[in-house]
């Protein structure tokens, strides 16, 4: 069996049957807005911790709210003009 090249494990990642993402974009938006809503209080709690504690709730929660790169995806034509008004702001805003 020879080596992986770029064509070929393109073709074993399309046969894989590990199946899609188990945290939506639904998910991601929901648990976005329990902290959104719940800053100020989250914001405290995480004070009260050790750094340790600190550095392991917030990577736990990192991907919740960042999809990874490889996966992040946004069809346009299916967002409202509120979400597409963010949107442009966020990029704007960002640069």
């Amino acid at each position: 069996m020879g080596k992986f090249n770029s064509d070929t494990a393109r073709k074993a990642g399309m046969k894989s049957k590990r199946g899609p993402s188990k945290v939506t974009v639904r998910t991601r938006n929901f648990i976005f807005e329990i902290l959104k809503e719940n800053r100020v209080k989250l914001k405290y709690m995480l004070g009260e911790l050790s750094p340790k504690e600190f550095c392991d709730i917030y990577l736990k929660l990192i991907p919740y709210i960042l999809a990874p790169r490889a996966s992040q995806n946004i069809e346009v034509g299916e967002l409202s003009k509120p979400e597409l008004d963010d949107l442009i702001a966020d990029i704007i805003n960002e640069n």
